[in-house]
């Protein structure tokens, strides 16, 4: 609705991923007009809480991308999340941890927000506070978009390929050797 803001989490393996994490944070907002939508399989029962929306497995997730704010996933471990390489493609802000390979290709502030652990639900609050406002979520909007782009797996494929070459043509010269 006009005048709330919607956070998104999206994924499965609730536990590792830390929703009771983001839902601790935003309960620590204190902003009614606030609202955390998960997307994504798990048990419900066991994270029931105020403003808090289970939308199930969403088959066309651009569609709660473009409907959110925020994106958070504040994730115990993750090698890189694809859903927040989604979400940053959609121009949003993502706020997830140190522990997500993904959180490698953003600049804190800039793209979204890093925090350092899962379960520092007070880092993850001034987090969601600071991407909030409005003003700064439509400034980062398109840079997001931008960088979102530059992360296609075509030009990530043919950087390892390069760097595998020139690896080879290093043990080659030294070794004279493959």
């Amino acid at each position: 609705k006009p005048g709330e803001i919607a956070l998104l989490f999206a994924g499965s393996g609730w536990e590792r991923k830390g929703l009771r994490f983001a839902i601790a944070a935003m309960a620590l907002c204190a902003n009614r007009k606030m609202r955390l939508l998960v997307a994504g399989r798990g048990n419900q029962r066991s994270y029931k809480a105020k403003r808090v929306q289970f939308l199930g497995e969403v088959p066309d997730p651009v569609r709660i991308y473009l409907a959110a704010d925020i994106f958070i996933l504040p994730t115990i471990y993750d090698p890189f999340s694809n859903a927040c390489l989604e979400a940053l493609a959609c121009g949003l802000p993502v706020v997830t941890t140190r522990s997500n390979g993904f959180g490698e290709i953003i600049e804190d502030g800039v793209h979204g927000s890093i925090v350092d652990f899962a379960n520092n639900v007070a880092g993850l609050r001034d987090a969601i506070q600071f991407w909030s406002d409005a003003a700064r979520r439509a400034a980062v909007r398109l840079t997001n978009m931008q960088h979102a782009a530059q992360c296609d797996i075509s030009v990530n494929v043919a950087r390892t390929l390069e760097i595998l070459a020139q690896a080879a043509a290093r043990a080659v010269s030294t070794s004279g050797k493959i």
